[in-house]
């Protein structure tokens, strides 16, 4: 029985077995022998030790050896997520258990490791002591302590039935803080070392926010949040929007409604059995009209979707005529054979990124690369669309739907608009939270909901409106600027149990908007967030060392997530499975945020113009829109915490030491 149990909380069991030279697997073999005899507490530094053996022979530290250490380091990195080791008959099991994904307190434990090792890092520990130490500014002695809130302070006004902080939104710059002199990007930096994840700065676009607090004597810091790069591809969320192929094909389906009855089977000796009812909700003329109404937006929007996206590709160089309606499949191979070509050239790619030509650009291996690969696919695309049997777009859309070529042209088409619109109309909320002692006053709630503020939403347009996009400008071999009105957040809780800080915030704006965090699902998902920086820097040299250049160079047009990329290549060069180390293990709660009325319709190109409510340009609207969201949050959720819990109690306990990073 006790087996059975067990078995129950495995989650998943994988083989750690490396592809190693045949030296090397011996010396591996003798590990795995040597684990056998220790407890499990001891099993990382055996494997420290034998890292540092093999990496200070110098003579014999060969590609094959660094595979072998880079396996090991792996392998570190594998037991800080959380898999524990199992040895069975000199083979190496790592296991995940159920314990280790739903707990919170492990899943810390899991991140703590990577956290903890960058304050080990010289410059790290430095910006620490220097923000943490004493200084002069304007004739007084400051230092972080003072952005810290003063919990003494909000007890007293508490007391006193007086106002108990006046928030406020500021966007993080290089400016000085007018308070205590320390940069802003400083300020938000430190205390984003407080969180539980490790630090990693994002590529691509970004906005720092500070949420401060009026009423005490340095502003000090309620919470902070950022925004980066939405994710390319999240299913429960594109499904939500209409961007996949499942959303269009629920669309043009009858709409069933379900219920359920229960009944009395023979078959069953008499028992009562609940049955599920399914029956259509709308008749069938209904069913038609609207799936006609449909049909005739979308399918026209598909074809335009594909005409604007071979627009955007530079075509002089590939033996490609605009005005071709009908494409070959003569063409397409020609393309895919170039694309081939091109790829085997793509090492050492750089950009030039100081004052770029972007008819040049277009024209290096790289983007010969991805131009021949993404006009040959869009042009396929092309070749279904007009294959499509039927003489309405109804009957044009069913016909696509009903086989793999035309669900994957249609699926090409949804993807040719989306990718615009993730990289210019959408962002992710990627840090938020409340800063003690605030995080008892429900300013996780606060900040999450200013994330979404009319402010938020300006600062963005104003600071991308007329950003010059990089990779389709080097697709297209001249300028290009996207549209870069923000109209949709998304995020994830850290835990698979939801945030509290996301949970019934739902919020009607005078601007006839509403401010909700929809759930949308659960993921799982991959990720590196776990791999330490020694793995990593390791698997870079080796897969340089073998390509005879570096594939992976962080620069435009390489590909999304190039970290993820690196780290997925690393490992399978390696021989170690990629797809199951990979995976996080710890299911997150995905909700979205519409900013405006239409954002929907305006992600899937129906509307052009955005309906936000406000006038984005009007200063002074947007700052009365965002005051309504703190006196909203004040209200709605701080009067009622100092009724429900004894609010005294827990700020007496704050201790300003427990806070600080170099206490850690």
């Amino acid at each position: 029985m006790a087996t059975s149990v067990k078995n129950e909380q495995i989650i998943a069991k994988e083989i750690f077995s490396p592809v190693l030279s045949e030296e090397n697997e011996k010396r591996f073999d003798r590990l795995k022998a040597r684990l056998q005899n220790l407890l499990p507490m001891n099993y990382i530094e055996a494997i420290k030790r034998e890292i540092a053996e093999v990496s200070t022979d110098e003579e014999a530290y060969d590609i094959d050896a660094m595979k072998y250490v880079a396996s090991l380091s792996v392998l570190i990195d594998l037991s800080q997520q959380g898999w524990i080791f199992e040895i069975q008959d000199n083979d190496l099991f790592l296991r995940m258990e159920a314990d280790n994904v739903d707990d919170k307190r492990m899943l810390r434990y899991r991140l703590s490791a990577e956290r903890n090792a960058q304050f080990k890092t010289a410059s790290v520990a430095a910006f620490v002591r220097k923000m943490e130490a004493a200084k002069t500014y304007n004739g007084k002695t400051v230092s972080i302590e003072n952005l810290i809130g003063n919990a003494d302070a909000l007890m007293e006004r508490i007391r006193n039935g007086h106002q108990v902080c006046e928030p406020y939104v500021q966007l993080v710059t290089n400016d000085r803080d007018e308070y205590t002199g320390y940069k802003l990007k400083d300020i938000w930096r430190y205390f984003r070392y407080t969180w539980s994840i490790p630090y990693k700065t994002m590529p691509g676009r970004n906005l720092y926010y500070l949420v401060r607090d009026r009423l005490q004597a340095e502003h000090p810091v309620i919470g902070i949040f950022a925004l980066g790069n939405s994710v390319l591809n999240l299913t429960v969320r594109d499904d939500d929007i209409g961007w996949t192929v499942e959303a269009i094909k629920t669309e043009m389906s009858r709409k069933m409604e379900v219920s359920y009855c229960t009944q009395n089977l023979s078959e069953t000796d008499g028992k009562n059995v609940k049955v599920k009812v399914t029956k259509p909700s709308e008749t069938k003329v209904d069913f038609e009209k609207r799936t006609e109404q449909y049909a005739d937006i979308i399918y026209p929007l598909l074809l335009k979707n594909i005409a604007e996206a071979i627009d955007d590709i530079y075509v002089k160089d590939l033996g490609y005529h605009r005005q071709t309606k009908y494409p070959r499949q003569e063409q397409i191979d020609k393309l895919l054979a170039l694309s081939a070509e091109y790829s085997q050239k793509s090492l050492n790619n750089k950009n030039n990124e100081t004052s770029p030509d972007w008819e040049s650009e277009a024209k290096t291996n790289l983007f010969i690369r991805k131009r021949s690969a993404e006009l040959a696919k869009l042009l396929a695309t092309r070749m279904v669309f007009n294959e499509a049997i039927g003489e309405s777009n109804r009957d044009k859309l069913i016909s696509l739907l009903s086989n793999d070529a035309g669900r994957k042209a249609i699926n090409t088409a949804l993807v040719a608009n989306r990718k615009c619109k993730i990289g210019s109309n959408m962002m992710d909320i990627i840090v938020c939270g409340a800063i003690p002692p605030y995080n008892e006053l429900l300013g996780g709630k606060l900040v999450s909901m200013l994330a979404c503020s009319p402010t938020v939403i300006r600062d963005y347009t104003l600071r991308y409106s007329n950003q010059i996009s990089e990779i389709a400008s080097r697709m297209k071999g001249k300028r290009v600027i996207r549209d870069s009105r923000l109209v949709y957040l998304g995020t994830t809780s850290l835990y698979a149990i939801g945030s509290s800080q996301y949970n019934r915030i739902k919020m009607p704006l005078s601007s006839g908007c509403v401010l909700e965090y929809r759930k949308m699902g659960v993921t799982e998902g991959f990720g590196t967030l776990f791999f330490s920086r020694e793995t990593t820097s390791l698997l870079s040299r080796i897969m340089e060392l073998q390509d005879g250049g570096k594939r992976i160079n962080h620069v435009f047009g390489e590909g999304t997530s190039p970290r993820f990329r690196m780290i997925s290549r690393g490992l399978s060069t390696i021989g170690i499975r990629a797809d199951a180390f990979l995976r996080h293990y710890s299911p997150r709660i995905v909700y979205s945020i519409d900013l405006a009325k239409n954002t929907k319709e305006f992600l899937m190109g129906i509307d052009e113009d955005v309906d936000y409510g406000f006038d984005l340009y009007d200063e002074e609207e947007v700052l009365n829109r965002t005051q309504e969201i703190c006196d909203y949050w004040y209200s709605r959720w701080l009067e009622k915490r100092l009724t429900t819990v004894d609010i005294i109690e827990r700020l007496s306990a704050f201790n300003v030491s427990d806070l600080l990073v170099g206490n850690i």
